[in-house]
C-alpha cells in the first residue's frame, strides 16, 4: 500500500501495513490508536496496541526486510510518516557496536513472532499508552521540518545571498562569500540556523551544498560579465566562498562532482573556494583531507572558516590544503575591549604569516574594528561594515560601485 509522505489521517479499519509487505516508511501516531497483529493458523492474534508518541512500522526499514505483522487502525487515527532515507541516515552516524546490537535484537523478535500461537497470547489493553512530552514534541517537529526542507528543495525555494569580502589596507573589494536564504512560504525569508541544523542530521545538507554550488558558479560568471569585458579575463581574482559540510566531504565523487559543474559553466577553479569548519572536518578527517587536497591540486581555494574556535586548529593547519584562514566574530567583536582576544587574533595572525596563508576577519562591524585588524596584518574583512548579505542582482549594483581589486595584491587568496 502507498501512502503520501505528509500527515495522514487513518479511519477506523485502515489497513496501514499487512504482514510480508515491504518496508518503505515507519510512522509516528500523533494522536489515536493501532493495533499490531499477526495470522496465525487462520486466526487473527492482535500482539499489541499502539498510541500517541509511539513508533510503528520502523523493523522493516532498519533491517531492510519485510514487515512481520500487520498493522490496523483501531480508531481514528493520525499518524506522520517517516522515510528510510530518514532512519538511515541516522542509523548510519551511530556507533557501528550499537548497530550490531540494534541487528540483533531485530533479528530475534522476528524469530519469535514467528513461534506466536493463538492460545499463547493476551488480549491487549483497552487503553492506549499515551506519551506526548518535550521528546515527541521535538521529535514531530524535527520529521515536519524535514519534509518542508525536501518541499523547499524541489519548489526552489532556497536562495542564493551574497556578502563582500574586502581587502582592509584600500577596501577594494575581493569576492564574495555564498549564503542561503529560505524563502519559506509562510514563515518568510529564513537565516541558515533556522534550518541548517536539521538539514545537517537528516542528510539534506548534501543537496542544499549541490544548489548552492550550482547558483553561486553562475553568480561569478554573471558578476564576472557585469564588471565588464576588460576586467573580467580568464586570470582576474574575484571569487565566490561556498561553505561545504562534513557530510559532503565523505559523499563519493564530490570532487569531481565540483569540477563538473565548474566545467558546465566555464568557469576556472580559481575562482571558487570551498570553507570548511574545523568540527566539521573532524566526521571524518582522513577522507576529508583527501577530498580537499583533490579540490585544491585542481585550483580551488580552501578556506577553514570559525578559525580558533576548534580543538584541533594546529593539526589542521599542518595536514590539509589551507589556502585562507577566516578568524571567527567572536574575537573580531570582542577585540575592542577585550585584551585577551586582540591577543588572540594577533597570535593567529602571526602564525598565518609564517605559514603565508592570508587571514578573513568575519563580523566587522564597525570602522575601529578594521582600523585595528589592518593595524595588525589582517588582510581580508568581511561583515555589515562593508555590506550584508545580498541577492545577486544586488551584489551587481554593489560590485560597480566598488574600485577594482588590484590583482597582484590579491593572487596570494586564489
Amino acid at each position: 500500500m502507498t501512502l503520501p509522505l505528509d500527515c495522514l489521517f487513518l479511519p477506523t479499519g485502515t489497513v496501514l501495513f499487512s504482514e510480508g509487505d515491504p518496508g518503505d516508511h515507519a510512522y509516528l501516531i500523533q494522536s489515536g490508536a493501532i493495533d499490531i497483529l499477526v495470522e496465525r493458523e487462520g486466526q487473527e492474534i492482535v500482539l499489541a496496541r499502539r498510541g500517541t508518541g509511539e513508533i510503528i512500522g520502523e523493523m522493516a526499514l532498519l533491517d531492510h526486510g519485510t514487515r512481520s505483522a500487520t498493522a490496523r487502525v483501531s480508531a481514528p487515527t493520525e499518524v506522520i510518516a517517516i522515510t528510510k532515507r530518514q532512519l538511515d541516515q541516522r542509523i548510519s552516524e551511530t556507533d557501528p557496536v550499537l548497530r550490531m546490537c540494534l541487528g540483533v535484537v531485530i533479528e530475534r523478535y522476528r524469530e519469535t513472532l514467528k513461534m506466536v500461537r493463538p492460545d499463547a497470547v493476551a488480549p491487549p489493553p483497552t487503553t492506549v499508552r499515551s506519551l506526548p512530552g518535550p521528546a515527541f514534541d521535538a521529535a514531530v517537529a524535527v520529521l515536519a521540518l524535514e519534509r518542508e526542507i525536501e518541499r523547499g528543495l524541489l519548489r526552489a525555494e532556497f536562495e542564493l545571498f551574497l556578502q563582500p569580502i574586502v581587502a582592509l589596507r584600500d577596501r577594494r573589494l575581493a569576492g564574495f562569500e555564498a549564503l542561503i536564504r529560505w524563502n519559506h512560504p509562510v514563515r518568510g525569508l529564513l537565516a541558515p540556523a533556522a534550518f541548517i541544523p536539521v538539514a545537517e542530521s537528516s542528510g539534506l545538507v548534501v543537496q542544499i551544498t549541490d544548489r548552492m554550488l550550482r547558483e553561486a558558479v553562475s553568480a561569478v560568471r554573471v558578476l564576472l560579465a557585469a564588471r565588464g569585458a576588460g576586467e573580467g579575463c580568464a586570470d582576474e581574482p574575484l571569487f565566490v566562498s561556498v561553505n561545504v559540510s562534513g557530510h559532503d566531504l565523505v559523499q563519493p565523487g564530490f570532487a569531481d562532482g565540483v569540477m563538473q559543474i565548474l566545467a558546465e559553466a566555464a568557469l576556472p577553479p580559481h575562482h571558487l573556494k570551498l570553507e570548511v569548519t574545523e568540527s566539521m572536518l573532524m566526521k571524518d578527517p582522513a577522507r576529508a583531507g583527501s577530498i580537499l587536497d583533490t579540490c585544491r591540486r585542481h585550483g580551488m581555494g580552501i578556506a577553514v572558516d570559525d578559525f580558533g574556535t576548534g580543538y584541533s586548529s594546529l593539526s589542521h593547519l599542518s595536514t590539509l590544503p589551507i589556502t585562507t584562514l577566516k578568524i571567527d566574530r567572536c574575537f573580531v567583536q570582542a577585540m575592542l575591549g577585550d585584551p585577551t582576544s586582540r591577543k588572540i587574533v594577533n597570535t593567529i595572525r602571526l602564525l598565518a604569516r609564517e605559514l603565508a596563508i592570508p587571514i578573513v576577519a568575519e563580523g566587522i562591524e564597525r570602522e575601529a574594528e578594521a582600523a585595528a585588524l589592518d593595524a595588525i596584518g589582517c588582510e581580508y574583512g568581511q561583515g555589515y561594515l562593508f555590506g550584508r548579505p545580498m541577492p545577486v542582482t544586488e551584489a551587481i549594483v554593489f560590485l560597480r560601485a566598488m574600485p577594482v581589486p588590484r590583482i597582484q595584491a590579491l593572487r596570494a587568496y586564489a
